[in-house]
């Protein structure tokens, strides 16, 4: 691609970004970390005073319809008349308009469901429940409670910009299981932004439905298509317990197992952290029940370092819940958390939340300062002097193989080679990789990647010869768990 024409497309793409002003920040003022939380974020991203709104009377966890309807909902909209707040759902007039919402700690997380007339939904549908976030979107609208609304934004290209009306209104949370958590989805965001956000995607497919599947695919997919450092686990399992993960994980998408399992869970000796800023996100009906205790995907992420995350607080079946591939690509693209959260959610009134700094944006296209010193910047401008073609990519690593980034670019290439089906290059890369890199964790993981790909070659006896070897390193390892399942899938040979 000629270099004015790539100059050309990056200026034009969009800078879109909400305003302070239309934002406003909930806080229960009963509370004193949801205060404390409330003057942090909006310090940081000079959200108004105006626009700050408290809420009384309320606490985390369930909430009744009544109670939502009289100590959330009236009272939001009394304080937006009051305040010449014009909602998205509501009744339009002169005022400042609103497009997005942030809710801070401490604030209910489901209004809980009731019987309709003495009657229970039938077949476990809920008519009347829902996150509060999702409810929240509709604020100041007339509608009839019967399971979810469609989201008119879903699937389009962008949201109304400007003074043009948005009908529903963006609802993001930042909330977690300890302060430490709260803060950090707030500071974070605001400094990764600055140079954007660099390093390895995994993404985890092999659920139970075929719609699953497709959004993991397609978010491997347009890794691959724009050679992103990508780790795809393509089994029908998940990532397996105390897996020798990389540290510099920024994107995790995944599916399909309840409580968090694998290198994420609370219990975990593999001691995996996600990079700064990371976007992490696991599809499973019941991942944000609480997001307090650590066991449940939304929770266990956050205390893996995850600074956007999302999920349902109750049953939501899959069409309605968020399109995680679509999720992706918006961030991908460039736009703000809530925007593309908003894009990508196909129901409100439902059952997700999603929790993360709304004006966050981890992949802008202009305004920033990559750092020199990161090996992902690197690896990125090497794809570009190759222009994008695998096996100039190949050449310039091999090239660089006594530099201080050969065991990743290794890695790296390993992946590419896997995903275009040449196994005998992939098998060599990772062979490479395991050899250079320094940390036991790090040879592990390329080790055990290289006897999947001899394994998938049709080569058995050197997979299990190389099982074994890995067993006498690991066996006894923090990664021992992990070992033991490549194991179980690579049997030694037969005699």
């Amino acid at each position: 691609m000629p270099k004015i024409f790539l100059l050309l497309m990056i200026l034009c793409c969009s800078a879109f970004a909400w305003e302070p002003s239309e934002v406003v920040v909930v806080y229960n003022a009963d509370s004193e970390l949801s205060r404390m939380a409330m003057k942090r974020y909006c310090s940081a991203r000079s959200i108004p005073q105006n626009n700050r709104l408290p809420l009384f009377g309320v606490a985390r966890g369930d909430i009744s319809r009544a109670d939502y309807d009289l100590k959330v909902k009236y009272a939001l909209l009394a304080l937006g008349k009051e305040r010449r707040l014009i909602w998205p759902s509501g009744p339009q007039g002169r005022g400042n308009r609103i497009k997005a919402m942030v809710l801070m700690p401490d604030l209910p997380l489901r209004i809980k469901e009731e019987a309709v007339n003495g009657k229970k939904p039938k077949n476990g549908i809920p008519s009347n429940a829902a996150a509060l976030d999702s409810e929240l979107m509709l604020l100041g609208a007339e509608y009839k409670l019967a399971s979810f609304g469609n989201n008119p934004y879903y699937g389009k290209a962008d949201v109304p910009r400007g003074e043009e009306r948005q009908v529903v209104m963006c609802v993001c949370r930042i909330d977690g299981p300890d302060k430490d958590c709260i803060m950090r989805m707030i500071t974070d965001p605001i400094q990764v932004e600055r140079t954007g956000l660099w390093g390895w995607t995994v993404v985890d497919t092999g659920g139970k439905y075929k719609q699953g599947d497709v959004m993991m695919e397609a978010i491997a997919n347009h890794c691959i298509a724009n050679h992103r450092p990508l780790f795809y686990e393509q089994s029908k399992s998940t990532i397996p317990n105390d897996y020798p993960l990389m540290q510099d994980v920024v994107c995790y998408f995944g599916w399909y197992i309840n409580p968090a399992n694998g290198p994420f869970r609370k219990d975990s000796a593999a001691g995996f952290r996600f990079g700064k800023g990371a976007v992490a996100f696991h599809l499973h009906s019941y991942s944000a029940t609480s997001i307090y205790d650590g066991k449940t995907w939304v929770s266990a992420l956050l205390l893996r370092g995850a600074a956007v995350t999302a999920g349902n607080v109750a049953e939501p079946y899959l069409g309605p819940s968020l399109n995680c591939g679509l999720f992706y690509a918006h961030l991908a693209e460039g736009k703000q958390v809530g925007e593309a959260a908003l894009l990508a959610s196909p129901s409100v009134s439902w059952q997700c939340i999603v929790l993360g700094d709304p004006l966050y944006r981890p992949f802008p296209k202009r305004g920033i300062t990559p750092p020199e010193s990161d090996p992902f910047v690197r690896w990125h401008r090497l794809v570009r002097r190759c222009e994008g073609d695998l096996s100039r990519m190949r050449q310039a690593v091999d090239a660089q193989s006594m530099h201080k980034d050969a065991p990743l670019f290794a890695e790296i290439v390993a992946g590419a080679c896997g995903a275009a089906g040449l196994l005998k290059e992939a098998e060599h890369y990772y062979g490479r990789a395991a050899d250079k890199y320094s940390s036991p964790k790090d040879k592990l993981r390329a080790s055990l990647c290289r006897a999947y790909v001899l394994k998938a070659d049709h080569r058995p006896d050197d997979a299990a010869n190389l099982m074994l070897n890995i067993q006498e390193k690991f066996a006894k390892s923090v990664f021992a768990a992990a070992v033991r399942k490549a194991a179980a899938d690579i049997p030694p040979k037969k005699k």
